[in-house]
């Protein structure tokens, strides 16, 4: 148990709560139906692009892509919590999940075959559900706590690291192994860990200041020990399978250096970008991946504060043989397809990007 004192970090990273049991429930039956509440497709003013009207009431959130063209969603309707996935060439809708118990979030993992439910009762307990895209819960972990953060390995879905946090701030960290229901408790010094390969997790150090980034510590698993790896200035390290992206911070020149290098090492790509500040520390650029090797990017056109929403950003499509730049967006929390070609953007995902050519409109439209 330690104690947090970076609060503000904390609220950004946190979704929710636990101490843990694991369970096997029984497959739950998947539902197929169309739209039963009062949301529509409305007609389309460009056919590139769907349109539709939803009942602000009913919608919670939008997970993500399960696939080039199945997007899952979660609705409330008459005290039942319900995930859908809208198939977008043919305007129809499909009840996969159903529960009584609020659903705080949903992830999908990269490789698109299960999405991980964060649902809770009340405030200080919570379950997290490995739901396969079929609609059967696979496994069950229980949890009592605050809040909860977690990484999911991005080609072993089995693999996830949690840590729970509880009312004064201490927090506990576990790896979880679904494959062997293993739940292992770890000792380290920042709850905020990644997965940097099936064998180490991704640990930082922080500074003083926000603004000088974190030195990048590798955790074994195996050894429970921790290494220095010499990487210094680090504002985020990201496996997105096949490679890993590095993002350092240059203080002096205010940009942002970025590394991707395939996990062997022996292929990197190398670039630099505008850093963006919210005056206590440097403001980690969106992304989503899109395949194990390629990623969807949002950088700043120059640096600037947060604060600062007049400017555009470059959204780019980046890989070891490159980097394409696609236009200039508004900046906002984007999901892309696995092929890249469309992104949801926004805090409700309610804008659809074309990524070629660039075409941005409002797709999600609320009715009171």
């Amino acid at each position: 148990m330690k104690k947090i004192v970076l609060l503000l970090f904390f609220t950004v990273f946190l979704h929710a709560c636990s101490e843990m049991k694991a369970s096997i429930p029984e497959k739950e039956q998947v539902v197929e139906d169309k739209i039963t509440f009062e949301n529509e497709v409305v007609e389309k003013t460009n056919q590139d692009i769907p349109s539709m009207l939803l009942n602000n009431n009913d919608f919670h959130s939008v997970i993500g892509w399960m696939s080039n063209e199945e997007i899952a969603f979660i609705f409330v309707e008459k005290g039942q919590w319900l995930v859908k996935t809208y198939t977008v060439p043919t305007n129809t809708w499909k009840t996969i999940y159903t529960t009584t118990t609020p659903i705080i979030q949903g992830t999908i993992h990269p490789l698109k075959e299960m999405i991980l439910l964060h649902t809770s009762k009340d405030s200080s307990s919570a379950e997290i559900q490995f739901l396969h895209k079929n609609g059967f819960v696979t496994q069950s972990l229980s949890f009592e706590s605050s809040e909860i953060y977690m990484d999911w390995h991005p080609t072993n879905p089995n693999l996830v690291v949690f840590s729970t946090f509880y009312e004064d701030w201490t927090y506990s960290t576990f790896v979880y192994d679904g494959e062997t229901q293993a739940l292992s408790s770890i000792d380290i010094e920042n709850p905020f860990v990644k997965w940097y390969d099936e064998d180490h997790l991704s640990v930082y150090r922080w500074a003083e200041s926000g603004l000088d980034g974190s030195e990048l510590f590798l955790y074994s698993i195996k050894d429970k020990t921790l290494k220095a790896t010499g990487e210094d200035k680090v504002l985020d390290v990201t496996n997105i399978g096949e490679a890993i992206v590095y993002v350092q911070i240059n203080e002096e020149e205010k940009q942002l250096e970025y590394r991707l290098e395939s996990l062997n090492g022996s292929n990197k790509l190398e670039w630099t970008a505008p850093a963006v500040s919210n005056y206590s520390e440097w403001v980690i650029p969106t992304m989503s991946i899109v395949s194990s090797d390629e990623f969807m990017l949002l950088n700043a056109t120059e640096s600037r504060n947060q604060d600062d929403t007049s400017q555009k950003s470059i959204l780019s499509k980046i890989s070891l043989d490159g980097q394409v730049i696609l236009g200039e967006v508004g900046e906002q929390p984007i999901s892309c397809s696995p092929n890249g070609e469309t992104c949801l953007g926004g805090y409700s995902k309610e804008n659809w990007i074309n990524t070629n050519p660039l075409k941005v409109e409002k797709w999600i439209y609320f009715n009171k």
